[in-house]
């Protein structure tokens, strides 16, 4: 049983002085009310039961004792029926006890009356049941206690859970689980207040529309402390139905709003905590919290709302409420900094469900009069609020709150997202998205509010998250002008992220605000702080504020001692400061119409996007600080800082400077202006490495130090260290850049040429001769098999062989892109031997190989494969070998190239086809020394490659690419020299040798953008040659071979390394 540990009540049950009647005990069941008046004191047992379907089980109405332990069984039942009834007796104490079981239900089930599949309200059938209920004018004296073995099932509109319409002279507890159905309803409601303290805990579901879990309307003279499990809802199904369903929905009847689930309407006098469940830590501290409860009987509160009311609401419609500061006892480990006047350890969440269904987690006030929280109110908790198609606020702030402090220790979320849903008709799907414009807020603080200060505290945060691209974010939004002063350790973040609304498979641009701080209207001025209580400790994480930051027209302050800042800051009309040490982080766009003083220190960096334009009173850059800025290609004159005072660059301080688009045109743009500019090291300096590669940039100041300009302009050809076919295309890929905003800033944010290598080269096709190289190989293959084809059969029924043939080769990057490439050759041959020493034959193959490049960000990859049928001719005579092959192919190929960056994703796929031609030929001539044989051996390969021309899709006009047929040969001549041991089952071989590409043709590249100009790439050069050596191990006899070989080339710009597996057969 819970009982709080601060109740001084020693009653059990109800307790009376006088009593003039015999008692009377309920130990079994019975159909007969009773009434104290005429049975005196009474008790139910924990096997007694009273069963009734009308009327009143139970009525105090007298100075009698009542011990419930029982059952009241009225399923069922009529209209005002009632389990205990506590009539208005004059001038008398008592205490009351519960811990028996009291249903009073309908004779109703809640059906689909609409064939739709979902059930339909009404809930309930009937009014004004009761499972307790105190009534008169007189106050109930004595202490209240329902105990966890107690329980209530109520169902009725317009129906109570417990009900006192009376004061409770003294303090109620409540532990026990309670279901309530019906319209209109309260699970607890105490309506003139209690004297003492107030104890929730337990569990209340609530079902109907405008019903509540708790209603607290008068005055608390103690505390109130909430852990109990409290739900509330008027809806069918509290999970969002498929869109069939949702369809087919009747709001009347299916999606019905419940009132508050918990509303405090009355002043409380010593506080309110929404508890937790605590620990044991220190033997023989039962009340380690302080709150004055035995810790083992805490759970943790947890409320939960479904619909558009408040899960807790606090404000009266009568009159002003004050709530009074939390006092912990002696025994609390870790008590409060301050002593709150509401405080939130346990869960507060509300959740739309359904499109168009607005939520508030917390509202606070907005109801004509005021609620003052003294000393402010703390969240360790969660406090959440999930919208769908429509609005969510976590915490609100209404006109008429007046607290002095909000401390976040915990979180506090505001989420949503837009609803987008479709109808097809005659195969024709059309999209329509609900929600646009909607906002995820996550503290409110409205005109006539009061709430100067806010801390968010290490680890803690305020967020607002929004998916749908059509829809806002706001973590703090301030219409009060009240709010003064903001700290930050935690994390103040609003995000959206992007939607597909119209089913193309392709995101929305997003057009919504992600705002972490609006005091646009603020006059008074704001401090933001933001610092890194642990700035060494890498297993914590540094405070951040993601979204923007809009502030007023009074002196403003924001500074960040480490930790990041990623958003817009707009300083609005008033003077102020901004400055960031500690190595912390700004990026954004910043503008101010009033001068502003701009400090960038001790590691610190500022990086202004596109679009800054800020007054200053002064700036200074540290030594070991940078200052990033974008200048405009449409404004090059207009400064982006414009300052009054003195610009200072210590020795050692990094300026990056980039541009908000490309430029093709030389020119000069002024930075910035000032009394006194002094650059410190920069002056004279190389800005390379500092801007992007694609420009050559020099600073200058004029004669007076009081403007600096940058001088920008494009890089030639060998500046920038372009390969030919880099530069060939170069006009092409800029052109089609330049359309394109995300790829425009993933290109100019490169500062060095290997990340722009990364991002430029992903506009190229394959080009470095992937496909004929590798396939070649395949093909070459086929010549080694023969000459590994040693045994002429005698039985005029010829032979099979077959090889598996595995390998990998890299092209480096440089005069072209380069690639890796793993491949396989699987092949097979019949053949015939004719005038005794010779062979001829027919063969299949099978070649597929997958390049991929070795330069970029984005996973570019290709598939190629060659089926070729050829015929061969071989022959053996003493230790001559010699042999020819030649064969056609029908060939297949598919790519996708891919720009993946921050602020760009692009795919191109194609698909096309072609033919090879392949032949070769080689001798050998084995001499033997024993069980030694040293066999040379002379080869030669072609290879002819034709590929069709193909257009890519799926990267847009932008990026796909028109490619023009092409087509290529390779001609080599390989000469090895074998050396093998022939004494043993196995045969071990090892050969060395040089490979020479004698005809090299790699074909051109033609290619094009949707509509643009076209350019050629070249293959590059592989003439000339390289070592080749291999080893084997393999066995035959006269009716089969087996070998397992591995082989190595190195030529000039490839190498290729293999494992073959080969062997003949015949039958």
């Amino acid at each position: 049983m819970r009982k709080h540990a601060l109740f001084t009540a020693t009653a059990i049950g109800i307790v009376m002085s006088g009593s003039a009647f015999a008692d009377t005990t309920v130990s079994s069941g019975t159909t007969t009310p009773l009434s104290t008046s005429t049975a005196g004191d009474t008790t139910v047992t924990s096997d007694g039961t009273i069963t009734l379907t009308s009327g009143t089980a139970i009525t105090v109405d007298s100075n009698n004792k009542l011990d419930f332990e029982g059952k009241i069984s009225m399923s069922g039942s009529d209209s005002n029926s009632t389990g205990i009834l506590i009539t208005d007796v004059p001038n008398r104490t008592a205490g009351l006890t519960l811990t028996g079981a009291i249903t009073v239900t309908d004779n109703y089930t809640a059906s689909d009356t609409t064939g739709d599949g979902i059930v339909d309200a009404p809930w309930a059938e009937g009014t004004a049941r009761y499972g307790l209920h105190s009534i008169g004018a007189s106050p109930f004296k004595g202490d209240i206690d329902i105990t966890n073995t107690a329980s209530f099932d109520v169902e009725g509109n317009q129906s109570y859970g417990i009900r006192f319409e009376n004061l409770v002279d003294g303090a109620f507890t409540y532990a026990a689980p309670m279901t309530l159905i019906g319209d209109q309803s309260t699970g607890i409601a105490l309506d003139k207040g209690v004297t003492g303290n107030v104890y929730l805990s337990g569990s209340v579901n609530v079902l109907g529309a405008d019903s509540s879990a708790i209603t607290l309307k008068g005055p608390i003279g103690g505390s109130l402390i909430i852990d109990g499990t409290y739900t509330g809802t008027g809806y069918a199904s509290t999970t969002l139905l498929a869109q069939t369903a949702l369809e087919a929905l009747t709001p009347s009847l299916n999606l019905l709003q419940s009132g508050p689930l918990v509303s405090i309407e009355g002043n409380v006098a010593n506080g309110i905590l929404f508890s937790s469940a605590i620990t044991d830590t220190v033997d023989g501290n039962t009340d380690e919290d302080g709150n004055g409860l035995v810790d083992t009987t805490q759970t943790t509160a947890a409320l939960t709302q479904y619909g558009s009311a408040p899960a807790l609401s606090l404000g009266s419609s009568s009159g002003d409420i004050t709530i009074g500061g939390l006092t912990f006892a002696s025994t609390a480990i870790s008590p409060p900094a301050v002593n709150y006047g509401l405080l939130i350890r346990g869960s507060v969440s509300a959740y739309g469900v359904y499109s168009g269904v607005d939520t508030t987690a917390i509202r606070i006030g907005g109801t004509g009069y005021g609620v003052n929280i003294a000393n402010g109110f703390g969240i360790s908790g969660t406090v959440h609020a999930s919208g769908y198609g429509a609005n969510s606020t976590a915490l609100s702030l209404l006109s008429g709150t007046t607290t002095p402090r909000l401390d976040v220790t915990g979180t506090v979320t505001a989420s949503t997202s837009t609803a987008t849903t479709s109808t097809t008709t005659n195969n024709v799907t059309t999209y329509s998205t609900a929600g646009d414009g909607t906002t995820a807020t996550a503290l409110s603080i409205a005109s006539g509010a009061s709430l100067p200060t806010v801390t968010v505290g290490q680890g803690a945060g305020l967020y607002a998250t929004t998916t749908g691209s059509t829809a806002n974010a706001t973590a703090i939004v301030d219409n009060s002008n009240t709010l003064t002063t903001i700290t930050n350790a935690g994390k103040i973040s609003a995000t959206i992220t992007a939607t597909d609304n119209n089913g193309d498979g392709t995101t929305e641009a997003i057009t919504g605000t992600a705002t972490a701080i609006d005091a646009h209207t603020n006059t008074v001025g704001l401090t933001l702080t933001q610092t890194d209580p642990a700035p060494n400790d890498d297993t914590i994480a540094a405070p951040y504020i993601y979204g923007n930051i809009l502030l007023g027209s009074g002196e403003d302050h924001i500074s960040s001692s480490g930790g990041y800042i990623y958003g817009n800051i707009d300083f609005g009309a008033g003077t102020g400061s901004f400055s960031l040490t500690d190595k912390a982080t700004f990026l954004g766009k910043l503008t101010s119409a009033g001068d502003i003083a701009m400090n960038v220190d001790s590691g610190s960096s500022a990086g202004l996007l596109a679009g800054s334009s800020a007054k200053l009173s002064s700036l200074h850059v540290g030594g070991d600080a940078s200052l990033a800025l974008t200048l405009s290609v449409d404004a090059p004159t207009s400064p982006i800082l414009t300052n009054s005072g003195t610009a200072v660059f210590d020795d050692g301080a990094k300026l990056y400077l980039t541009l908000d688009k490309l430029l093709n045109t030389p020119t000069a743009f002024t930075v910035m202006t000032g009394s006194s500019i002094s650059l410190g090291t920069l002056s004279g300096a190389t800005l390379e490495g500092y801007i992007p590669y694609l420009y050559h940039a020099d600073l200058v100041l004029n004669n007076n130090n009081t403007v600096l300009y940058a001088n920008f302009r494009v890089k030639t050809q060998a500046e920038a260290g372009y390969s030919d076919n880099q530069y060939a295309a170069m006009s092409p890929v800029l052109a089609v850049v330049a359309q394109d905003s995300g790829a425009q800033s993933a290109l100019l944010s490169q500062t060095t040429k290997t990340g722009f290598d990364q991002i430029y080269n992903q506009y190229l096709p394959d080009y470095s001769g992937e496909n004929i190289i590798t396939l070649s190989l395949g093909a070459a293959a086929i010549n080694r098999s023969l000459s590994n084809l040693t045994f002429i059969p005698d039985n005029n029924g010829g032979q099979y062989w077959l090889q598996e043939y595995g390998y990998s080769t890299n092209r480096q990057y440089g005069e072209t892109a380069g690639f890796k490439s793993t491949a396989f050759s699987f092949a097979g041959g019949r053949e015939h031997q004719v005038y005794g020493n010779q062979m001829v034959g027919t063969y299949l193959s099978l070649t597929g190989s997958s390049p991929r490049d070795t330069f970029s960000v984005g996973d570019d990859i290709m598939s190629s494969s060659d089926l070729t049928i050829g015929a061969y001719w071989r022959i053996k005579t003493g230790g001559l070998k010699a042999w020819t092959h030649a064969g056609a192919g029908y060939t297949e190929f598919d790519s996708t190239r891919t720009l993946v960056a921050t602020t760009v994703s692009h795919t191109a796929k194609a698909k096309w086809n072609g033919y090879s031609v392949s032949a070769g030929a080689g001798t050998s001539y084995d001499v033997r020394f024993g069980k030694l044989g040293i066999t040379p051996q002379a080869l030669i390969d072609y290879y002819q490659l034709n590929e069709n021309s193909h257009s890519e899709t799926g990267g847009g006009d932008y990026f796909d690419l028109d490619i023009a047929k092409r087509s290529g040969h390779l001609l080599s001549s390989t000469a090895l020299v074998n050396v093998s041991y022939n004494g043993a089952f196995l045969k071990p071989e090892i050969w060395a040798g040089y490979k020479q590409n004698i005809s090299a043709d790699l074909p051109e590249t033609i290619a094009n953008f949707v509509g643009g100009d076209s350019f050629t790439l070249n293959g590059g050069h592989i003439q000339g040659g390289g070592p080749v050596a291999g080893f084997r191990i393999s066995t035959e006899n006269p009716y089969s071979y087996f070998a397992l070989e591995a082989q190595y080339e190195q030529m000039p710009s490839y190498t290729n390394t293999s494992v073959s597996l080969r062997t003949r057969f015949q039958f």
